[in-house]
């Protein structure tokens, strides 16, 4: 029987799998909460704070040489809060200390990080903070070591003289914090009010994003900057839509000497040639306009290019796990070789979306190959009995079965040796030429500081399919079955190694994420697909059944609130705005996925709830979280698409699906939907930093996109296109109107000739589209109440009983319809 803990604190009745982690250290921690706040405010001492999460490498270490050292924690416990009650008697009875996950509590973690960027210059996990009884942050950072290293004060050196200044010249300390949350919320503000010209939110900011990503760009391994790279999926986001919005048709140019002079001015508006000033000739206008064209279409196939030659070696590196598939969180070195081993949810969903969509463009059957491979890893190792999906898989683990002491990477490295015993001398020899393994180990000592990977080898395709066949003189298939018989021999051996520790807490906006990737891999991979099977709903049932968890277990129906995180039960802590924003996109791809409408009406309720929580009125924009927290000290916005995009960049284009495929019932033609005046002051609320710094925020960019394409069609007088499924039509603001194509699918569900419609449809990459389903049998239906134009087209007869016809509309108004598939695609490829 295991020997009782030594310590046991606070913690110990939490939920959060970061929080138990420290349950058993010898500081006398507390979770956020009233209990600490009130204890700080008795005692009159400050408060240490300290955030991260569980899957966090440098948080596991500053815990061991901190956290669980009896010596600092006695410094801690003495100088932070005094007169515990709730603590085994081994503590010292003197102090106090607040841990927060940073993934229960985001808004909590975004305050104090917005203090710590401002005052360091950077940023990280695990975060360090001392805040005064108030809360106002005194001073702060990330990882410190327990004592001084390199002239640097160590985390012991920090506790004392925090604490003596406390105790000689509190008055100075309280007046700093004063100071300082002063100064964040006068940025915050200044921020609000500089917000404003829409004029300027044009192609310019989406051409300046784009030169920054080509400035960056490692045109050899792929990827932006130097080490360390991380795979950023929102900037793959931004350059498949630029791609689109920048691929002039072959049949436009064609046609430009047929085209009037306003015509051509139009075209040259629309995709953002300058034109020479002064009255020009139509053959003056026309070379400048080729020219310009021609420039596009070259930025449009780089844009491609940079994203496929990224998502190639990303699969082939070492960030991508060949054996327990998924993708590791980001490569260390610029080769993508050597990770950070943690596997994040969010970057799953994320990467997910990104290889469907290139598959969706390219039609290259590696891409969905990869798209595959993060679903087998999602379904198998995340997946929650109640179908949820669990947040990560830690970088640690112990190396076997008899070690103690954790290693980064252990469960996923080989040594040679090993490769050749469980593979045999000739197929190892065939697997290590393939994947890079070397006799003593494959990593450069640079990128392991901490020789956890000495001799140990991190799988890498160093070749393709076709060089080791050569290499080896064997046929490429009979290769291609080694390979695969070795993975599965080595992911059997590998299954008896200590797991890595799994977080199982179920986070709301990251199974958004999750819900939009899987819906959306749905229509790519197998309606989209020539040679996949259309009622195969794997896919498609992965996604109803977390959709149909959030609603059943973290979703109040009669306040309409959603839970941020679920384990053991729902948490007590409410849903921010990247949980309904992410959330909300999940649902709308799921409905455009399968079209069950319920699942749009409740994307319907939830931005209703997102908009009375979240919604700045004055400036415009989404709070990350609400207003009813008194112990906030600053209501921020997301300005950052990262890791994850933040909620309004989100939100801009949520806002314009649900203007198409569910408008306010009862509209009047041309008046602007609330959708529409939403979508158009958020891109309003951050057009000082479009235009300065536009690749912070290539997500937002990414919607901007999608906005401007429909300016530019109704400027330029284009004809307006159907299917009896939804594009949308969006117009925010008299200076932009924003036009998704709505496309609508007319006909049954079951009928073969709407199949047929609908794989033709969900082939093609349009990414400023909505689709809806009108089906004569849905009359009555949530959409039906809605949309005067979607009700006109589910009640007008078919030619043929189990016929089907697409309409493409913009705003109320649809083009005729066209049954057959080639005229689809014509209809939809027409700019």
């Amino acid at each position: 029987m295991p020997n009782a803990p030594k310590f046991t604190n606070r913690l110990a009745k939490e939920k959060s799998p970061y929080l138990l982690q420290h349950a058993h250290n010898p500081v006398d921690w507390y979770p956020w909460g009233e209990e600490a706040f009130k204890a700080a405010k008795e005692q009159d001492k400050p408060i240490f704070l300290s955030v991260g999460y569980s899957t966090c490498h440098w948080c596991h270490v500053m815990e061991h040489e901190s956290f669980e050292n009896e010596e600092v924690a006695k410094l801690m416990n003495e100088y932070f809060v005094k007169n515990c009650i709730y603590l085994v008697p081994t503590f010292y009875h003197v102090a106090k200390s607040i841990k927060v996950d940073r993934e229960e509590r985001p808004n909590v973690d975004r305050v104090y990080m917005t203090f710590v960027q401002a005052t360091t210059g950077h940023g990280g996990w695990p975060m360090s903070v001392w805040l005064t009884p108030d809360l106002k942050p005194i001073f702060g950072g990330t990882y410190y070591p327990p004592k001084d290293q390199y002239g640097r004060p160590g985390f012991m050196t920090l506790l004392k003289r925090i604490h003596e200044m406390w105790v000689s010249n509190r008055t100075k300390l309280m007046q700093s914090a004063d100071n300082i949350i002063e100064q964040l919320q006068e940025a915050l503000t200044s921020k609000g009010d500089s917000a404003g010209d829409m004029d300027r939110l044009n192609l310019a900011v989406l051409e300046k994003t784009y030169r920054h990503f080509v400035d960056s760009f490692d045109d050899k391994l792929g990827g932006f900057g130097g080490a360390p790279k991380f795979p950023t999926p929102v900037t793959f986001n931004f350059l498949l839509r630029y791609h689109a919005f920048m691929n002039v048709p072959e049949s436009l140019l064609d046609s430009l000497p047929s085209l009037s002079i306003l015509a051509l001015k139009n075209t040259a508006m629309r995709y953002g040639v300058s034109l020479p000033a002064g009255t020009l000739e139509k053959t003056d206008l026309l070379e400048a306009l080729r020219k310009g064209l021609a420039a596009r279409k070259q930025q449009s196939r780089k844009a491609l290019q940079m994203v496929e030659l990224t998502l190639t070696q990303i699969a082939r590196g070492g960030i991508h796990d060949h054996i327990g598939q998924g993708f590791h969180r980001y490569s260390v070195d610029e080769q993508w070789h050597v990770p950070h081993f943690e596997k994040m949810l969010y970057d799953q969903a994320q990467l997910l979306t990104a290889y469907t969509e290139t598959y969706s463009v390219t039609k290259n059957q590696y891409y969905a190959e990869v798209a595959r491979d993060i679903i087998q890893y999602v379904s198998r190792d995340l997946m929650s009995p109640e179908k949820g999906f669990y947040s990560a898989e830690d970088a640690d683990s112990l190396p076997d079965q008899k070690s103690t002491h954790k290693k980064e990477g252990a469960f996923a490295v080989w040594e040679s040796g090993e490769l050749g015993s469980l593979l045999g001398e000739e197929n190892a020899a065939i697997f290590n030429s393939h994947f890079g393994v070397k006799p003593n180990g494959n990593v450069n000592p640079r990128n392991d500081p901490h020789g956890e990977l000495t001799d140990k080898n991190v799988l890498i395709q160093r070749q393709t399919l076709e060089e080791t066949a050569k290499r080896f003189d064997k046929p490429a298939e009979e290769v291609q079955k080694v390979l695969d018989a070795a993975k599965a021999k080595l992911w059997e051996a590998r299954k008896r190694r200590p797991k890595p520790h799994l977080d199982d807490k179920i986070i709301a906006s990251w199974n958004g994420l999750m819900i939009s990737a899987l819906a959306r891999a749905h229509q790519t991979l197998v309606l989209g697909k020539s040679d996949a099977d259309q009622s195969d709903t794997q896919l498609l049932d992965l996604a109803t059944y977390a959709a149909q968890f959030f609603k059943d277990r973290m979703y109040d129906p009669g306040r309409k609130v959603l839970k941020r995180s679920f384990r053991e039960g729902p948490s007590e802590v409410e849903g921010f705005a990247d949980d309904y924003a992410f959330l909300i996109q999940g649902l709308l791809d799921l409905y455009e996925a399968g079209f069950d409408e319920r699942w749009l009406a409740w994307a319907v309720d939830l931005q209703e709830k997102q908009d009375e929580l979240f919604w700045d009125p004055v400036a415009g924009g989404y709070f990350s979280g609400s207003a009813e927290d008194s112990r906030i000290l600053l209501r921020l916005k997301e300005d950052h698409d990262g890791a994850e995009p933040a909620p309004s960049s989100v939100s801009v284009f949520n806002l314009l699906r649900l203007d198409a495929l569910a408008p306010p019932k009862g509209l009047a033609h041309g008046t602007e939907s609330e959708y529409r005046q939403k979508a158009g002051k958020t891109l309003k609320a951050f057009s000082e930093q479009l235009q300065k710094h536009p690749y912070s925020m290539t997500q937002m960019v990414a919607s901007l996109a999608m906005y401007l394409r429909g300016l530019k069609e109704v400027r330029c007088l284009c004809i307006s296109r159907v299917i009896h499924l939804f594009f949308a039509v969006i117009d925010p603001s008299p200076l932009l109107v924003a036009l998704l194509k709505k496309v609508v699918l007319h006909g049954s569900r079951s009928s073969p000739a709407t199949s047929n419609l609908l794989r033709t449809t969900q082939s093609l990459y349009i990414p400023n589209r909505s689709l809806a389903l009108a089906d004569p049998a849905g009359k009555g239906g949530f959409i039906y109440d809605r949309s005067e134009t979607f009700a006109s087209i589910v009640d007008k007869p078919l030619d043929k009983d189990d016929g089907a016809e697409v309409f493409v509309c913009k705003g109320f108004e649809c083009g005729l319809p066209v049954q057959e598939a080639s005229e689809v695609v014509k209809m939809l490829a027409e700019d």
